[in-house]
């Protein structure tokens, strides 16, 4: 398998952490909420072997820069990714994402169509119905700021108990990769708010636009997952032109997590088709 490599880039002024590896068509990998491009770790190399493969940690999260003025919101996020792109001179490139980066990946591609060849949507939210319980009172006023300060490193093996089916898959290094945003003002700040943005006001607008995504989509979802069911993931899929379901047994939040093998074998067979 190829190298996985490590490096910063600036894009749009943040100094962006992005993890890279193979040859080949363009794929980026989007991680989710209050993770990395480490979620991606067994991902990367499987990918590369006939990709060029980008994952980057998004502004706020990972090893990134946390910009106190950032625009944590659907549109500002999908802005930063086609600067991202830009940056990398990719004028096109397929799209793979999880929960969160599923979302701004489907915001993305329907913004914008000509800058998206492919999109598989893993665990992601794509329904208002959709939210991650507990952190959604981070949306409330009052009780939401006091929410903010005090979630930190503890809640990843809290949340974790509920994102894997296999509870031996949070190990030390997953709890610390993934505790590092937490560490901040900043990081914590910039979860907040993207979760009191993360149902745009035009929300149901764009649900309704479902029909007109174009966009080869493969979904993927746990059959445990406790943020997307199954039910609106095979609502989902059959409401697109060009969509097909994958629900995986003994799985839950984050599939290229807890089921790597199943997961390659899709995107490879869905990203390599003609």
């Amino acid at each position: 398998m190829p190298a996985v490599g490590a490096s910063f880039m600036e894009v749009a002024g943040v100094r962006t952490h992005v993890r890279s590896a193979g040859e080949g068509p363009p794929v980026i990998l989007l991680h989710g909420l209050g993770a990395s491009s480490y979620s991606w770790r067994y991902v990367l190399p499987a990918l590369g072997e006939r990709f060029k493969v980008f994952a980057p940690d998004w502004p706020g999260f990972g090893r990134s820069g946390q910009p106190w003025d950032f625009d944590y919101s659907v549109d500002g996020f999908v802005r930063w990714l086609l600067a991202f792109m830009d940056a990398l001179g990719l004028g096109r490139a397929a799209l793979v994402g999880n929960s969160m980066g599923g979302m701004l990946s489907l915001a993305a591609a329907m913004a914008h169509p000509g800058r998206v060849s492919g999109l598989a949507l893993l665990g992601t939210p794509v329904y208002t119905r959709n939210k991650p319980h507990l952190l959604w009172p981070i949306r409330w006023p009052l009780i939401g700021g006091v929410y903010e300060r005090c979630i930190g490193p503890w809640a990843v093996a809290f949340i974790g108990r509920t994102a894997f089916v296999d509870p031996s898959l949070i190990t030390p290094e997953l709890l610390e990769e993934y505790g590092m945003a937490l560490r901040t003002a900043a990081g914590r700040r910039a979860i907040a708010q993207f979760l009191r943005n993360a149902i745009p006001p035009d929300a149901e607008d764009r649900i309704r636009r479902y029909p007109q995504v174009e966009t080869p989509t493969l979904v993927i979802v746990g059959k445990h997952d406790p943020v997307v069911d199954v039910a609106s993931a095979e609502r989902f899929a059959k409401t697109l032109r060009n969509g097909r379901l994958l629900v995986l047994p003994d799985c839950a939040h984050a599939p290229q997590e807890e089921k790597p093998l199943e997961v390659n074998l899709a995107l490879l067979g869905f990203l390599d088709r003609p």
